[in-house]
């Protein structure tokens, strides 16, 4: 196993594995706190005086930043080497800068330039926690311990999320701590859809959509755990949960959630043995029938909803939103109108991550957006093929398609701006920057050391076939 030092510094990794180990701090308990209390905490849920930046994950983004900018000055903690991860955050930040500029210069009201300055500052904290868990999450241990952590915030959103839909009763309400924590907005609450008494629940989500996009990528991540967790205790665990966050699902009545699952498990396919498919399938059905027995009319509402079309007044108003925007993106196609500048208070509200970012951002901040993802989903398709072990290329793929997913999702609804969408892509695209620097050095300490052919992971290859 390469030691905390030759996993974490470069330039000492190429001199091989050295006999002791060294514990150095790392920033894993601070983006466990940045994830726990965005999941934990109802979004509309802030610090007052700091309004929509007071909430309690992104202040913890802000100090992380800190943290991660002053490491850079330690020669400890100091982290070498490469990290692609971080050159993806400077594009993405760099695309928001020039659009922030372009807003300034084109001259903007107050209430753009709050909701830009806004924007900016939240991007900040977002690459605090990117960074910080790219550069400070210094094991391949501790990677699996936010993995957990968050398996367990989904679960605890979950369960909030089946109270208000079995028993309407809204738990969120309770959860204010005055004067230290209030509600910024009105809490999200239920909606009516469907007809028969069925209603869209978002548990400590900001938005129904996104509630179900997080429980699909909650659920790739437990059933990663549930094939590879070392004992068979922790599997019946994590493939518990799995089954749990599966089953919710279909009761924020989204589409988005019912494709994202499809198109995830689909994916999954391509790479999973044939037994782990045929035990996943088997277990979707079971899910499916039970959730048409506990709640007849649920899963017919969704395939309404599926097979509504154009006909959904939901789909309508996405369509002719791209009329809406067209003079605005004809008449500055670049770099936009500035970010965070297209309020629904001033505009419309658009639904569409992208298209807004094409109308604040312009074509550079698209391209920036899109480096984003997929710098991430390219460096998990690159640990994957040189990971070591089973093990490590599973959570390669999975951190590939969670971040494919909500790259993706983005076309349904302004995901960035909810809070815990925004910490959960953060986390996972600096996760996937910690992945690519172990298994890095594992690979470069092997070969260094004369070790010919890449070894494979026999107990995780068990675990996988047992699953």
């Amino acid at each position: 196993m390469p030691t905390y030092l030759s996993a974490r510094r470069s330039d000492t990794v190429y001199d091989g594995i050295a006999p002791a180990v060294r514990h150095f701090p790392d920033a894993t308990a601070a983006v466990i706190a940045s994830i726990m209390l965005a999941y934990l905490l109802p979004f509309r849920l802030v610090f007052p005086p700091l309004s929509d930046l007071g909430k309690p994950g992104l202040m913890v983004g802000f100090g992380l930043l800190v943290w991660w900018a002053l490491s850079r000055l330690h020669p400890t903690l100091l982290t070498r080497g490469q990290q692609p991860m971080r050159w993806a955050m400077a594009i993405y930040l760099v695309s928001l800068f020039l659009s922030y500029v372009a807003g300034q210069g084109r001259g903007m009201p107050p209430l753009e330039a709050n909701g830009a300055e806004r924007t900016l500052l939240m991007a900040l904290a977002g690459a605090g926690i990117l960074l910080a868990a790219a550069d400070g999450v210094l094991t391949r241990e501790r990677v699996d311990k936010v993995l957990r952590w968050f398996c367990w915030g989904c679960s605890f959103m979950a369960f909030v999320a089946l109270t208000q839909f079995m028993f309407r009763i809204d738990l969120t309400t309770y959860m204010k701590l005055p004067p230290l924590l209030t509600f910024h907005k009105e809490v999200v609450g239920f909606r009516d859809r469907g007809g028969d008494g069925l209603v869209r629940v978002a548990g400590t989500a900001g938005h129904y959509i996104e509630f179900s996009v997080l429980m699909v990528i909650g659920l790739v991540v437990a059933i990663h755990f549930a094939r590879f967790s070392t004992t068979r205790r922790d599997r019946q665990i994590y493939g518990a949960l799995a089954m749990f966050q599966a089953g919710v699902i279909p009761i924020s009545l989204s589409r988005t959630g019912v494709l994202a699952l499809g198109a995830a498990i689909l994916l999954f396919i391509l790479v999973w043995p044939l037994r782990t498919t045929f035990n996943v399938l088997v277990v979707g059905c079971f899910l499916t029938a039970l959730i048409q027995v506990v709640r007849p009319g649920l899963l017919a509402a969704i395939k309404s909803l599926l097979l509504a079309g154009e006909n959904d007044p939901s789909v309508q108003a996405r369509v002719e939103d791209y009329d809406y925007v067209t003079p605005f993106i004809q008449e500055r196609p670049w770099l936009g109108r500035g970010i965070g500048t297209f309020l629904p208070e001033l505009y419309q509200l658009l639904d569409n991550q992208w298209l807004t970012t094409l109308v604040q951002g312009g074509i550079i901040g698209v391209v920036g957006l899109a480096a984003f993802f997929l710098s991430g989903v390219v460096v998990a398709g690159r640990i994957r093929r040189f990971a070591p072990t089973e093990r490590d290329r599973d959570l390669a793929s999975v951190l590939a398609v969670a971040i494919g997913v909500a790259g993706v999702s983005g076309f349904t609804f302004d995901s960035m701006y909810f809070t815990t969408f925004f910490i959960t892509v953060h986390v996972l695209l600096g996760l996937t920057g910690a992945l690519w620097r172990l298994t890095r050095a594992e690979r470069t300490n092997r070969i260094e050391s004369g070790r010919p052919g890449r070894p494979t992971d026999e107990s995780g290859r068990a675990m996988a076939e047992t699953s």
